[in-house]
């Protein structure tokens, strides 16, 4: 099995669980080139060489949509897989991009054909290892740019670090942009609900990819006559349903019916509404509470 193999099957693991919850985002992945590790070698090698193995050969990115997102993203990387952890404090007097980057061993099962394919004469010096990086959309924009025109060539920069400063500032004001951004969906979730427009309502506050084009004319009229319950529904935490969905080990089928019920079993507690599930939808609800929760 070659390395770019590995690879894509550890991004397809990956994508299955990030996608379990129905988050927004984007999974990118890269392997090194005997090239790019020679190059390496040759900047840090006195490093490798002393036992801090190279870590990276295999890179991840999870690029999420929205800020509040990166947190669910990262509850995926618990536990025994974790080698290391890299995550900057933000810094109100400093303009700096945050890195969030975990590094995480090679799949048990992918070790042996990992290292086989490893190019021989930099074996000693690689580790059973893979790096994972968690951005936001409008922070990978700026972390391509900056990592081809700016960390490449830091020679450049000498002498100019009011620009350095500056392009620091972009990053902050797309922070400012995600920020509001978030704000513009949560405005619209608030208003789709006082227009009675429940779909949208459930569409803007979750944020996530729902299966099919809103709830079924049953669901929608049981809230046009329960207000109070599409209420509790539009004030939910979406955190706490995210977690839930993240770290079970059970993976639901989520539509706009399945999530409005799931949002009632774990918050709204309505028994009429109860009612409206289809048999099959019970059952796999109730499959999905009997499961054991994984460790998050």
């Amino acid at each position: 099995m070659t390395l770019e193999a590995i690879t894509k099957q550890i991004e397809s693991e990956l994508f299955d669980q990030l996608n379990s919850c129905r988050l927004m985002f984007r999974l990118f992945s890269r392997t090194k080139t005997e090239a790019s590790v020679a190059h390496k070698m040759q900047l840090k090698g006195d490093s490798y060489r002393n036992g801090h193995k190279m870590q990276d050969i295999i890179g991840l990115r999870i690029v999420v949509y929205f800020s509040d997102d990166v947190e669910i993203a990262e509850l995926f990387f618990n536990g025994h897989q974790v080698v290391d952890r890299s995550i900057d404090s933000p810094d109100s007097c400093t303009f700096q991009p945050q890195r969030l980057n975990i590094v995480c061993n090679i799949p048990q099962h992918l070790i042996q054909d990992f290292r086989a394919a490893l190019p021989s004469q930099y074996a000693p010096f690689i580790d059973n290892t893979y790096e994972v990086q968690i951005r936001t959309i409008f922070s990978e924009g700026w972390h391509e740019v900056e990592h081809d025109l700016r960390y490449k060539c830091k020679e450049d920069w000498v002498g100019f670090e009011n620009y350095s400063r500056t392009l620091n500032g972009v990053i902050a004001s797309l922070e400012n942009s995600e920020y509001s951004m978030q704000s513009i969906f949560r405005d619209m979730a608030q208003r789709c609900f006082l227009n009675g427009n429940y779909s949208a309502m459930l569409r803007n506050k979750l944020r996530i990819r729902l299966s099919g084009n809103g709830l079924s004319p049953a669901l929608t009229t049981y809230l046009h006559d329960h207000p109070e319950v599409a209420k509790m529904a539009h004030e939910m935490d979406r955190t706490v349903l995210l977690l839930t969905l993240a770290c079970h080990s059970r993976h639901l089928h989520i539509d706009y019916d399945t999530i409005l019920f799931l949002i009632n079993r774990l918050e709204i507690h309505d028994a009429e509404l109860m009612k409206l599930e289809p048999a099959e939808t019970t059952q796999q609800l109730t499959e999905f509470f009997k499961e054991r929760a994984l460790s998050c």
